[in-house]
């Protein structure tokens, strides 16, 4: 991987520093939420809340969100979304602490933000093969993948300290900063119309109609597209499971350790969601190829698995490694294969296709993870099944694309 090339890119400079800078605030938040869900008030019930507001509503308008970045400049769009989703951070600042009427509405927000996120992701997304060219796109990916992992690592770690000696709000407050920094550098980045020449021009055929329908249907007629716009959705199911069996682990340490000890968790899981890209990038095989996604996903429901067996320490830090490592490397791996096969007018909407296909997913396999958990009162159950989950969606996908050959 050639970072110093890539970063000599002005372009693809900007969008990777706007989206590091948006990343850290979220990452900063995620504990304070988490945090405030395994409140007295609301337990493990409100985490499958949490988890519902994070993913829900980025799949249902995943289709509008691909339609919009296919048809307006998707510069703007990353903008405009990322001033929006300062506004709702500020509003959340203003609800903590309101009682019932305020958790509520703190979920409603969490709604509206993680909705405003179901636009900036496609965009961003069907943005990268505008700026970078096609030999660089794995490179790229790898990159962005590694700093996603990084900034998880090191913002839930530090959100986990700060949001326990100066609670929600102030993490919060930190978040709406980024967001107004990150929209300042994206107003930076060049026009990104759709249909414009881009950097990476795929070798499939565009179509014309912006309908998000027509985009499922040459999307269903092409195999290799097909599995690389579902191939998250075995990690996205184990991964839902995985989510809630960690949160409800911190919700047995205390109220007191509850916020340190998910950011220490997520922190050990990025780290190792930060050496997949890099390890997979490093070897021809696997950069942007089925049997590197295939890899990946093997990786992910071992991990899961493994971190559901067993409650011991260093287990579990074995166990997070290897199903962020996992993760990392699966998301790289079919996000710079699908740029590879989609042209540049239905970037948007293939982006979108993938972003509802594992949010979906992943939001079943917390939800099922979360019943199965508390019928039980067996909290390693949620991670069971969402291995199992994974392992099911994974063999049955690879007999999808099989009867599409």
């Amino acid at each position: 991987m050639s970072t110093p090339g890539l970063l000599a890119n002005r372009g693809f400079r900007r969008l990777w520093l706007a989206q590091a800078v948006s990343l850290f605030g979220d990452w900063f938040t995620y504990v304070a939420v988490g945090t405030l869900a395994l409140s007295e008030s609301t337990g493990l019930a409100g985490v499958a809340a949490v988890l519902v507001a994070h993913t829900l509503p980025r799949a249902v308008l995943a289709p509008f969100a691909g339609r919009l970045a296919d048809r307006r400049d998707r510069g703007v769009i990353l903008v405009v979304g990322s001033l929006l989703r300062a506004l709702v951070v500020l509003l959340m600042i203003a609800v903590v602490g309101s009682g019932d009427a305020g958790t509520v509405a703190l979920a409603g927000l969490v709604f509206l933000r993680m909705a405003l996120s179901a636009f900036t992701d496609p965009a961003a997304s069907a943005a990268l093969p505008q700026l970078v060219p096609a030999h660089q796109l794995g490179s790229a990916n790898a990159l962005l993948g590694a700093t996603w992992s990084t900034l998880f690592s090191l913002g839930v770690a530090a959100g986990g300290f700060v949001t326990a000696f100066v609670g929600p709000r102030g993490a919060l407050a930190i978040d709406a900063a980024t967001f107004l920094l990150a929209a300042l550098l994206f107003a930076t980045l060049p026009r990104l119309r759709p249909g414009e020449p881009i950097a990476s021009e795929a070798s499939a055929s565009a179509i014309d109609s912006p309908d998000f329908l027509a985009a499922w249907r040459r999307t269903w007629r092409d195999p290799a597209l097909l599995q690389a716009a579902l191939a998250k959705m075995p990690v996205a199911l184990a991964n839902g499971g995985g989510w809630f069996l960690l949160h409800a682990y911190a919700g047995l340490q205390g109220v007191g350790a509850v916020a340190v000890t998910l950011g220490v968790m997520h922190g050990v899981r990025g780290l190792g969601t930060g050496l997949g890209p890099l390890l997979w990038a490093r070897v021809e095989r696997l950069r942007g190829t089925v049997p590197g996604i295939h890899l990946g996903t093997a990786v992910t429901l071992a991990g899961v698995a493994l971190f559901a067996a067993f409650d011991l320490p260093a287990v579990l830090v074995v166990a997070s490694i290897l199903w962020g490592l996992g993760m990392g490397a699966t998301w790289v791996t079919s996000t710079t294969r699908l740029q590879l096969l989609t042209p540049n007018a239905l970037l948007g909407r293939l982006a979108a296709i993938d972003l509802m296909a594992h949010t979906c997913a992943q939001c079943l396999g917390g939800l099922l993870g979360a019943l199965v958990a508390d019928a039980l009162l067996f909290p390693a159950a949620a991670g069971w099944l969402g291995a199992a989950g994974g392992l099911l969606a994974w063999g049955l996908l690879v007999l999808l694309v099989r009867s599409r050959a």
